[in-house]
């Protein structure tokens, strides 16, 4: 699931569309295949996008607890009691569809966006009537508490990250006085997989939330800086790749056996 969800974005980033920001006012635009070919809207591009980053980073994290599981099962200490393993499954499963509702709801129909235009942006009036494919938001309450609560599951997210990485170490100690060394390497090839897509899902978890960090206040270069959020985002995948290919002999050894002729 973790692969297909990095596929997914790397797809929808880079072939069905791309993200044109407009701050520091929070607006944009996108160009690309489905704007352009099935007339898609921006807010709603943003939307898929929102879904499947949060799953990726859902995926991944669940791929830590269940290696944490397997090797606290194995030494029968900290083995999380099933129903707060599948309450946690449940979270998993409405956190993306949630975030995409409340999103949803801040959304404003296009003659409000005008309105608004119209009324604060008058300047950039001309300017957006040159886009085919634009959305405005307004700094409402829900939105700006949506930010801080995406900001603030971003930071969540790193400390379990940290907290299964700490607890992992610390039981693979016990755990090498218990089992053979061939299961052992499986274990530790395992969690040296999983700590590289670690390292490199901090260009997929970083850059959204100092984008929100950019869009809430007054930062010089913000245009600049948010186009490069935006690459960093979309260059997870090939960094992945090339950080397992560098690191983790398994998936190396995979690669150029299926690549011979």
């Amino acid at each position: 699931m973790y692969v297909i969800m990095c596929f997914l974005l790397d797809f929808h980033l880079t072939c069905l569309m791309q993200p044109v920001p407009l701050v520091p006012i929070f607006a944009g635009y996108t160009v690309g295949i489905l704007p352009e070919w099935f007339n898609i809207s921006t807010h709603f591009s943003v939307l898929i996008t929102m879904f499947i980053t949060t799953a990726q980073l859902e995926c991944l994290i669940l791929c830590f607890e269940k290696k944490h599981q397997a090797i606290a099962t194995a030494l029968n200490v900290h083995v999380l009691p099933k129903s707060l393993e599948m309450f946690c499954y449940f979270l998993c499963s409405i956190c993306p569809v949630t975030i995409c509702f409340w999103f949803n709801s801040t959304h404003i129909s296009k003659e409000d966006q005008w309105i608004y235009i119209e009324t604060n942006l008058r300047e950039y009036s001309e300017g957006f009537r040159s886009i085919q494919h634009f959305d405005v938001y307004t700094k409402t309450f829900s939105l700006v508490l949506l930010i801080k609560c995406v900001a603030l599951g971003g930071v969540v997210f790193i400390l379990l990250f940290l907290i299964f990485m700490v607890d992992i170490f610390k039981m693979m100690y016990q755990l090498k006085l218990r089992i053979s060394k061939h299961n052992y390497e499986k274990h530790i090839e395992a969690i040296r997989t999983l700590t590289v897509q670690l390292a490199t899902s901090s260009l997929c978890l970083g850059p959204p939330c100092i984008l929100m960090i950019i869009v809430l206040s007054v930062v010089d270069q913000a245009q600049f800086l948010t186009e490069l959020c935006i690459a960093c985002i979309t260059a997870h995948s090939s960094a992945n790749t090339i950080s397992l290919l560098i690191f983790f002999h398994p998936f190396r050894k995979f690669i150029l056996t299926n690549l011979r002729w």
